[in-house]
This record gives C-alpha cells, sequence and structure tokens, in this order.
C-alpha cells in the first residue's frame, strides 16, 4: 500500500510541475515579449513546495498561503508547486517524496503537521523547512517555527462581542482542545468583560478545523444556548458556523481570513493570523540567502496579527445595533493603540 501511494504521490507530483512548467514556458513563448538570452534556466530556479494539510477553496489559511506564494514566486523567479495532503497518513510520505526529489525548501503548516516534518526534515537536513503555526518546538537546524501572537487580537475580538450581545451570551467555537486556543479564549474573555462585567462565554470544540458541517452543528448547538454572537478558532469548519448564522440569524466574528463578503449580513469581524504575509516573508528571506532557524512570533504590533472589521455590516444593523457598533470600533481602534504602543499587555494565558 505505502508503495502503491508513494508511486502515486510522485506521477500527481510530476504532472503538476510538468503542467506549471509548461504554463510557465508559455508566457514567456510570446512573441511580443523581448527574451532575454542571459536568463538563467528553470532548472536553476530554487524550488520550493507549499504542502497544504487542509483543501484549497477554504477562504482562509490555506487559499492566503497560496496566493502568497504565487506572489512570491513571481517576484524572486521561483519554481513552486502546492499539494494538497488531506489525509493524515500521506504528511509523511508527501514531505518524504518532495525532499527526496530536491526541492529547496518545504513549507507547510498547523499543528497536524508537526510530527511529520520532525520525522522528514531529520531524514533531509540539506532541505529547508518552513512551517507555519505548529503550536509545538523544534529543535532542527533545518526548521523555521513562524506562529503568531493572536490571543491580541482575540482580546479586541472580546470588545466586540461584549459591546454588540444583547443576550449577554457569547461564543467561541474552537477546533481543538490545545493551550494556544485556550489563550485565545481566555483573551476573548477578557476583551468582552472589559466592556460587559455581565456577559457570559460559552466555550464548544468541534475537534476539527476543516469540516464545514460539525461547524453548522455546532452554531445551531450555541444558538440554543442563547449565544448571539460565536468567534471561531477553527480554520475551514468556521465556514459551517457562518452559515447556521445565515439560518438562525446571529452574529459571527470568523477567524484566518475575511469572510464578510461571504456573508456580509452575520459576519461583524475577523481575527486574522495573516498566514499569506508570513509565508511571503519566509520565502523572500529564503529567496535572498536570508533564511534562519529561528521561531519568530508575529504580533499585533509587527502587523502579524490583526482583527479586520467589516466594512459591509452597517448596511444590515438596526440604529441601535449601529450605535452599538460604531462605539464598540472606537474602544476597538483605543485598545489597539495602547497594545501596538505597549501601554497594554495581553497575556498569553493558557489555563483551562
Amino acid at each position: 500500500m505505502k508503495k502503491t501511494l508513494a508511486i502515486l504521490l510522485v506521477l500527481a507530483m510530476v504532472f503538476c510541475i510538468v503542467s506549471g512548467c509548461a504554463k510557465k514556458e508559455a508566457q514567456t513563448d510570446d512573441p511580443t515579449t523581448p527574451q532575454d538570452p542571459t536568463t538563467e534556466p528553470a532548472a536553476d530556479k530554487l524550488k520550493i513546495v507549499l504542502v497544504c494539510p487542509q483543501k484549497l477553496g477554504d477562504a482562509g489559511p490555506m487559499d492566503a498561503m497560496n496566493t502568497n506564494l504565487t506572489k512570491a514566486a513571481t517576484e524572486f523567479n521561483l519554481d513552486t508547486a502546492v499539494f494538497e495532503a488531506t489525509e493524515a497518513a500521506q504528511y509523511e510520505e508527501v514531505l518524504r517524496t518532495y525532499a527526496r526529489d530536491g526541492v529547496d525548501m518545504i513549507v507547510t503548516s498547523m499543528p497536524a503537521m508537526v510530527q511529520a516534518v520532525k520525522t522528514v526534515a531529520a531524514e533531509f537536513p540539506e532541505v529547508k523547512f518552513t512551517i507555519l503555526f505548529p503550536l509545538d518546538t523544534f529543535e532542527l537546524p533545518n526548521v523555521k517555527v513562524v506562529d503568531f501572537a493572536i490571543w491580541e487580537a482575540y482580546y479586541l475580538a472580546g470588545i466586540m462581542a461584549g459591546s454588540m450581545t444583547e443576550t449577554n451570551t457569547i461564543g467561541h467555537c474552537v477546533g481543538a482542545e490545545q493551550t494556544a486556543l485556550l489563550a485565545d479564549y481566555n483573551a476573548y474573555k477578557a476583551g468582552a468583560l472589559s466592556v460587559n462585567p455581565d456577559v457570559n462565554v460559552i466555550r464548544v470544540n468541534t475537534n476539527t478545523f476543516d469540516d464545514p458541517a460539525k461547524g453548522k452543528d455546532a452554531g445551531i448547538s450555541m444558538q440554543g444556548m442563547g449565544c448571539d454572537i460565536i468567534q471561531t478558532d477553527l480554520g475551514a469548519t468556521a465556514l459551517g458556523v457562518i452559515e447556521a448564522a445565515e439560518e438562525l440569524n446571529f452574529f459571527v466574528m470568523a477567524d484566518s481570513n475575511e469572510h464578510h463578503e461571504v456573508s456580509p449580513d452575520t459576519i461583524l469581524g475577523d481575527t486574522l493570523c495573516k498566514y499569506g504575509p508570513a509565508l511571503y516573508a519566509a520565502v523572500a528571506e529564503f529567496a535572498k540567502g536570508e533564511w534562519t532557524n529561528e521561531t519568530h512570533h508575529s504580533t499585533l504590533a509587527e502587523g502579524g496579527v490583526g482583527l479586520s472589521i467589516s466594512p459591509l455590516i452597517t448596511n444590515y444593523l438596526t440604529d441601535a445595533q449601529k450605535a452599538k457598533f460604531e462605539a464598540a470600533v472606537k474602544l476597538i481602534e483605543e485598545a489597539t493603540a495602547k497594545i501596538v504602543s505597549g501601554e497594554m499587555v495581553v497575556e498569553y494565558n493558557p489555563a483551562a
């Protein structure tokens, strides 16, 4: 079975690489485009592959990373490929096959990929690995970790939810029982309590970051518990919570990417780990020969995390809701300025 899987993976990768090269050649063969005879052949380009542990089309981290890899490939003349490894059984074999094939750097993300990266990176010390949001540490010289101080953004989201709730019950829907997500919950709750001391925060775990159906079930359940605003911490699973909100008429503070165009009448805002820019920065660093294996936490002050406020939601609010929303935005702006300046510190608190 493993042998068959390896053969299929190799064939898929060869197809992707050949297809990608064919498209590039078609573009450069345009007779209206001057050809530079000194241009290096494609074989001399740095080879970088993005291995996605979730499907593309998530309107979230996977799409953002894919878009920014394409941007970096164009700007730095890189040979890139993307592979969707959506089954845990694939992770090691996909990474190992690309490493054996001679790529220069493999980029991946999420806690589910941690063990596979640790195993394969140790086997191929000459290949560089960059992993975003692993929620773990690495002691390998060829692995770089990019993480996010996203709890700062959840504090700001709590200000919005605590200000806007009419039931005094809000929710935090997560994809796993992990310390970092507990820190997000505690920050969200602290932000809500800072503006509404009577608010109650309910936390529900779906145990998945890639199943919108379970997100919808959770959203329906939480609405039944009285939540009129739900903050997601779910990746692609959040799309199900949004679907439930559209059907049951509650608000959502979503995560990972902007969703206001997906559901303009339910999305108040989004907490953002900026996976796309973070990937671009790591790839650019590598392309420039400046890559290091140091762990980097991207903060609100650095622009690596943030809260995106929906520019569309006011079109769907009553006058009373609009007044609350505008007041909340002002409080968020004030808190953001204090966090960025260092006047306010949102502590990382993973206590259950």
